[in-house]
């Protein structure tokens, strides 16, 4: 039933208002909301889906235990669509924000507050591209975990008894942990240095054996490789831990084509395991250095010190010379004391 008489306008009626009935504005009101129920329930009749592609944003909070409601937006536009979508066909489509998707639904109508409000009831989500979904989402990650972590530098140890340990591939054929014994000379005595074969494509491990660091340095190393060979060193798993670790932390992967985001948590990052060796050798012989400059310089000011007292301080006299010198005094003051009465 259509919520207002159709009339036409020559009709003669058009201009007599006293047949009309008053009516209150309540229900004027009515009439209105009257008729937007039933444009609302004429988008009910439409029944061709659409296919929209946007990015997902956050899913709003609501009361609703089975739908959700959140945004499409248009990148190029900023374009918004409120869209209503049923928990499990998102669950089933492992989409999340930030995905390019294709939302497949009917366009539908409500009234709010004496306003037709879009809806778009969604009956399926799916990936625009898998494929560059999945870079994307690893990407994000990677991003994410990368503001996340503490940027703190941890200095060179000074300690002249520190410790290291080397976390190198558990691969038999590997020879990089010798090419960096060879690098780290003889100044470091073995039993300073803890050598930790792990796996190196498996960021569980080692991050892992990242944790198990006591040592005031640590140092990773691996050989060259295919560029698939490194994306261990860019895992969230593997650069938190790395993150985290105390000690003074060395990165020697790989060759100078092969670079990585773990460079961007370790305090020196090496461009081969050789050259982590010399890194290590050269700056534990510049702390042993000012060790001895510093220790040479203690010396000179003790040296100093004690020359300076000599020259100041006295030298006194052993007590047997004072008594002597104290006994001839007083043998020469009773002599003069006879000798006065008989000159005067």
């Amino acid at each position: 039933m259509d919520a207002f008489p159709r009339r036409s306008r020559s009709s003669s009626a058009a201009g007599d208002t006293t047949t009309l009935t008053a009516l209150s504005p309540l229900q004027v009101q009515d009439l209105f909301s009257a008729r937007l129920e039933e444009i609302c329930a004429a988008f009910d009749e439409w029944g061709f889906p659409l296919v929209v592609a946007g990015q997902l944003g956050d899913a709003a909070s609501n009361n609703y235990p089975k739908y959700y409601q959140l945004p499409l937006v248009d990148p190029q536009f900023g374009t918004t669509l409120s869209l209503e979508v049923k928990k499990d066909v998102l669950t089933r489509a492992e989409v999340g924000p930030g995905d390019h998707v294709h939302v497949t639904g009917m366009l539908r109508a409500r009234q709010y507050r004496g306003q037709v409000v879009l809806r778009f009831e969604v009956v399926a989500v799916e990936l625009h591209d898998p494929g560059r979904q999945k870079v994307e989402r690893v990407e994000r990650s990677i991003l994410d975990t990368l503001r996340g972590l503490p940027c703190a530098f941890h200095p060179y140890p000074t300690r002249p008894d520190a410790r290291l340990l080397l976390i190198h591939s558990a691969a038999s054929s590997t020879l990089v942990a010798e090419d960096f014994l060879q690098a780290l000379g003889g100044a470091w005595r073995p039993e300073r240095v803890r050598s930790l074969p792990a796996a190196m494509n498996d960021p569980g491990r080692l991050a892992e054996a990242i944790g198990t660091c006591r040592e005031d340095i640590i140092v990773l190393i691996r050989g060259g490789g295919d560029a698939s060979d490194f994306v261990v060193f860019e895992n969230p798993t593997v650069m938190e831990a790395l993150a985290v670790c105390p000690a003074h932390r060395v990165l020697g992967v790989g060759h100078t084509a092969n670079r990585t985001l773990a460079e961007r948590v370790v305090d020196h990052a090496a461009t081969t395991p050789a050259d982590a060796g010399h890194y290590i050798r050269r700056m534990s012989g510049r702390v042993w250095q000012e060790q001895e400059e510093a220790r040479a310089q203690q010396e000179e000011m003790t040296a100093l010190r004690d020359s300076v007292a000599l020259n100041v301080a006295p030298e006194r006299m052993p007590i047997g010379g004072r008594l002597r010198n104290g006994l001839i005094l007083l043998a020469i003051g009773l002599a003069f004391g006879l000798l006065l009465p008989k000159l005067f």
